[in-house]
């Protein structure tokens, strides 16, 4: 009886050691938008002949997007809709764009407009799984970018986010696991150096729900179920 215990803890033990869990929520919602942004510079000569100027980058919102997630991260579903024309200017009517669904070793991506869906494997699960008890100790973040920099703590959607710097071209938001933000910059070489110069692109949480009930369908698009 002992032995049958001893092993049963010990089979136990190994599934949660190749759990991927990679959020500490157990499910939710998250509405992001993805935001982009546009440089502007403005040039005058003033009464003594000397150039001045300003720059500014204002955003606007390109895409809606909204990410389900449920077992702590081991399956989750996004969809996301185009609001805006390349410029700004707003859509009468947001048109879907996409569906993505993780899903055991599977990624799934499906072209709304064009009926077409690609399979790819899920590659931070396996890099993530395959790392094992480092996995477990840095999460899947450190696991992907171990060269990340943390700075400090900011607040997205209400939520306490650690704040990494990746690299000259992106900063990552982390909280408990989950991206609430991600901000891709402009760079330029320099001295063999990549200089890092404004923000290009973000994906930003605006609403976050956790602990939720996420219906089961989500994670069942009809898409799949055609293949």
């Amino acid at each position: 009886m002992i032995r049958i215990v001893v092993m049963l803890l010990i089979s136990t033990g190994m599934l949660l050691a190749t759990a991927f869990h990679p959020y500490g929520v157990k499910s939710g919602k998250i509405i992001f938008e993805k935001r982009r942004y546009s440089m502007h510079t403005t040039l005058h000569i003033d009464t003594h002949d000397n150039v001045q100027g300003s720059r500014s980058n204002p955003y606007y919102v390109e895409e809606e997007i909204v990410y389900y997630w449920d077992d702590y991260g081991d399956v989750a579903f996004e969809e996301a809709y185009r609001v805006a024309n390349f410029g700004g200017k707003p859509l009468p009517k947001k048109i879907k764009e996409y569906e993505k669904l993780w899903k055991g070793t599977h990624r799934y991506y499906y072209n709304v407009k064009k009926h077409r869906l690609s399979d790819d494997p899920y590659y931070i699960r396996k890099a993530c799984l395959d790392a094992e008890k480092f996995y477990q100790l840095a999460g899947w973040f450190g696991v992907i970018y171990p060269q990340a920099a943390k700075l400090n703590s900011e607040t997205v959607a209400g939520k306490m986010a650690t704040h990494y710097r990746e690299s000259a071209y992106s900063d990552y938001y982390i909280y408990e696991g989950l991206v609430l933000r991600e901000v891709d910059y402009a760079t330029k070489q320099k001295e063999g150096k990549e200089v890092r110069f404004e923000p290009e692109t973000e994906r930003i949480a605006v609403k976050v729900e956790e602990n939720i009930t996420v219906d089961p369908v989500r994670f069942h698009p009809k898409w799949l179920k055609e293949q």
